[in-house]
């Protein structure tokens, strides 16, 4: 066999092992792809139900004290206390649904408002939940970018307010401006308030409905409102 043959052969047999190596990298990640979604779903839904089940705990074990729940298996009665709750949300739906709503409503609040200690975190959760549920972003100016959460990183961030003076003067820096960074993919559950100046603000053209798709999205509805501009 002369020597351009093999050459040859050899040239051929290394072209085969790339592909065959390419074709594994990629089925691997083709398989990683689908499956790592599929467990931190499950992962997460874990938590969810191992969470929902402490926080019932409580009630579980106040029916098993009352009586009811002594003859009934631990799940049985967990059961019956997720139903317990569900019924009193519905209860309380209905009731400010069809009832004085306003008057409810309002004076829920104010007894919320007025416990001390616990008054001031009733009354954020409350604003940023009217924000995620009713759609209210009006509490939210703008859709911006800020460096976060160093140099070059840039993170989507909701204009908030101007920053108060007393900031402004502790910082001494004028004209700065109040954001919020909101968490992924929940931004109920917290985020940074940060007060910056004006020049290290950069506008983004997205919505405010936009920006929040994006954040509950983690990223993937600014991915689909791209192609449907392209």
């Amino acid at each position: 066999m002369s020597g351009p043959d093999v050459d040859d052969i050899a040239h051929v047999a290394a072209e085969e092992s790339q592909a065959v190596r390419r074709d594994l990298r990629q089925t691997f990640l083709s398989g990683l792809a689908l499956t790592v979604p599929f467990f931190i779903t499950v992962l997460v839904l874990l938590w969810v139900l191992g969470t929902v089940s402490s926080a019932l705990t409580p009630l579980a074990d106040a029916i098993v004290a009352l009586g009811p729940g002594r003859e009934m298996s631990t799940w049985v009665v967990e059961l019956l206390a997720a139903a317990v709750v569900f019924a009193v949300i519905f209860a309380v739906g209905f009731a400010a649904q069809h009832g004085p709503e306003t008057e409810i409503a309002s004076r829920f609040d104010v007894l919320m408002e007025d416990l001390p200690g616990v008054g001031s975190i009733y009354t954020s959760v409350e604003r940023m939940s009217d924000v995620m549920v009713d759609g209210d972003t009006e509490s939210f100016r703008e859709v911006k970018i800020v460096e976060f959460p160093r140099e070059d990183c840039f993170a989507l961030a909701f204009l908030t307010a101007d920053t108060p003076h007393q900031i402004e003067r502790a910082a001494d820096s004028a004209d700065m401006q109040t954001v919020f960074v909101p968490m992924a993919p929940n931004p109920v559950m917290g985020g940074h308030l940060i007060n910056l100046p004006e020049e290290r603000i950069f506008d983004v053209d997205l919505s405010v409905e936009e920006g929040m798709q994006a954040i509950m999205t983690t990223g993937m509805a600014i991915d689909e409102n791209v192609e449907e501009t392209d």
